[in-house]
């Protein structure tokens, strides 16, 4: 069975589940589709600007920008996150192949993959939303102002359920992708010269190995533990992602994954394996206005282990 056959399957029967649940479900396949009026990248070119227009506690790598409520400024992507395995959480990520850019889209709900599975087409409606930089990375939600000591000020907060399914409709005259479609074949130093564009695109880098380094600082670090050499160690309840090193041939980047992913404490493959690494491509930086040379600010997040592809066929064997 095709791969987006099978997609499609699960799909109907998570609807099903989820409009038990649900009493406005039906209308994210309303009869009347919304008509897309930008593509993300115009989207991004015309409503987030380098600053805001609230007040956050970093300016330029913290910023909110509201948008209009007054008219329906709607885009278009596919789906290419997956919740399914635990390692993202709270967003789903869509990418329009127009303008050929992607977007983080944060939303107070777990499972979102149930109702918006990888391949999916959506639109959304961002009227009244926000639009703005988490750590120096765009993502859509909504401001939200934060009172934390040593954070005080507005940032880009998660959409609200019942506000996200009312901004939210799928596209169900449109095909369930195939994985194969939403993936871009690139080199880790393509991503690291790649700039904004690649942020938050689904990327395969090939021939690309595990180091068994971890990160200090935003810099590659030698694990001398061998419990620690894992994909995400306990962080004490703190939560930030556990960053491990990959390379290519061409740089390094980092590997960052959610201790309370199902795949966390699964042994980092060994050197040996080179393979194929899917990821989503993501940044972090909550402190330098300007950019240290010596650091990695991009963070790839795997939707599965799965994702680790060709040339880690043994090393799935050794994790069962």
């Amino acid at each position: 069975m095709k791969l987006y056959n099978k997609i499609a399957i699960l799909f109907v029967a998570s609807t099903l589940f989820f409009s038990s649940c649900y009493s406005d479900f039906d209308s994210l396949e309303s009869e009347d589709q919304w008509v897309t009026t930008h593509t993300i990248g115009a989207f991004l070119d015309e409503n987030a600007s380098e600053v805001g227009d609230l007040p956050t506690r970093i300016t330029r790598l913290f910023s909110v920008d509201t948008i209009p409520a007054n008219k329906n400024i709607i885009i278009n992507g596919i789906v290419i996150s997956n919740d399914n395995d635990g390692n993202i959480y709270k967003n789903i990520v869509i990418h329009d192949f127009v303008s050929n850019r992607a977007l983080k889209i944060s939303v107070d709900a777990g499972n979102l993959s149930a109702v918006f599975p990888t391949g999916r087409a959506i639109s959304i409606n961002c009227k009244g939303l926000a639009i703005g930089k988490y750590a120096d990375m765009l993502q859509l939600g909504v401001a939200y102002y934060k009172t934390e000591s040593g954070k005080v000020g507005y940032e880009i907060g998660r959409i609200p359920y019942p506000l996200f399914l009312e901004r939210v409709q799928i596209n169900k005259a449109s095909p369930i992708y195939p994985i194969s479609e939403l993936v871009d074949t690139v080199t880790i130093a393509q991503i690291l010269s790649g700039g904004v564009d690649m942020h938050s695109k689904l990327v395969c880098i090939k021939n690309a190995y595990f180091t068994g380094k971890g990160a200090n600082f935003g810099e590659p670090a030698v694990i001398t533990n061998e419990a620690l050499k894992i994909f995400a160690p306990s962080t004490d309840g703190v939560g930030f992602p556990q960053s491990r090193e990959i390379k290519d041939g061409t740089g390094s980047i980092f590997v960052a994954t959610s201790e309370y992913s199902k795949f966390a404490n699964y042994k980092l493959p060994a050197a040996s394996y080179v393979g194929n690494i899917t990821a989503i491509v993501g940044w972090y930086n909550d402190k330098d206005l300007t950019l240290d040379v010596a650091k990695i600010y991009h963070q790839l997040t795997l939707r599965s282990i799965s994702d680790l592809g060709k040339g880690f066929e043994r090393y799935h064997q050794e994790v069962k």
